[in-house]
């Protein structure tokens, strides 16, 4: 009797084994899936973050919308793009820009950054706005939607850029990317970046 009892138990555990074996393998081939996307979304596009000194103007560049600070002034990060872009103005190589953000009734992110350029000596006639950039992917295709655009060049910081890269050139926008002052790194940033990778895939796919 004893022995019956203690085959009876080696069973399910035999049975519980092979589920969790499954279960391990089909984890590994998720995480391989999005390895994958990240990948792809991350290095397709990467050789075409260009220095300033290869762009032939004329040429529009799109300010990518990054956060305000307290007070509504322009994040550290959304303000080293600013003051890349104006860089480009003044070496005659970007005539105008988009500057693409999001505003809300107490928060106006595009006012924001064009405040900051026109402080920093960019002149009026050379913004464009765009207050319905509520994302990266809002953003690109604002580009080809809202103002008729199929070529442009991002401004933005090298981690954000390929992501960004990436949208516009498979939505058919002809994008070149120049990168601004890196921001801060951080697990968080490099984490949420690695994510909205895998978002963008879908948004792109679907």
């Amino acid at each position: 009797m004893d022995i019956g009892i203690e085959r009876a138990n080696i069973k399910p555990k035999r049975g519980l084994n092979k589920f969790f074996k499954k279960l391990f393998f089909v984890f590994l081939f998720f995480c391989f899936l999005v390895f994958l996307i990240i990948a792809r979304v991350q290095t397709k596009y990467s050789d075409k973050i260009v220095g300033s000194a290869s762009l032939l103007p004329p040429n529009i560049g799109l300010v990518f919308g990054a956060g305000l600070k307290a007070g509504g002034a322009p994040s550290p990060v959304l303000e080293e793009r600013i003051l890349a872009a104006i860089r480009l103005f003044q070496d005659g190589r970007v005539g105008k820009f988009i500057l693409s953000g999001y505003k809300t009734d107490n928060h106006d992110e595009v006012a924001a950054m064009k405040n900051l350029a026109l402080a920093e000596g960019l002149p009026e006639d050379a913004i464009l706005l765009d207050d319905i950039g509520t994302s990266t992917f809002d953003s690109c295709r604002n580009v080809k939607e809202y103002f008729g655009l199929n070529k442009i060049v991002l401004i933005s910081q090298k981690n954000h850029l390929r992501r960004a890269l990436y949208i516009c050139n498979e939505m058919g926008i002809d994008a070149v990317g120049v990168a601004s002052e890196p921001s801060k790194k951080d697990w968080q940033s490099a984490a949420r970046e690695l994510l909205a990778s895998v978002y963008a895939w879908f948004k792109v796919i679907f």
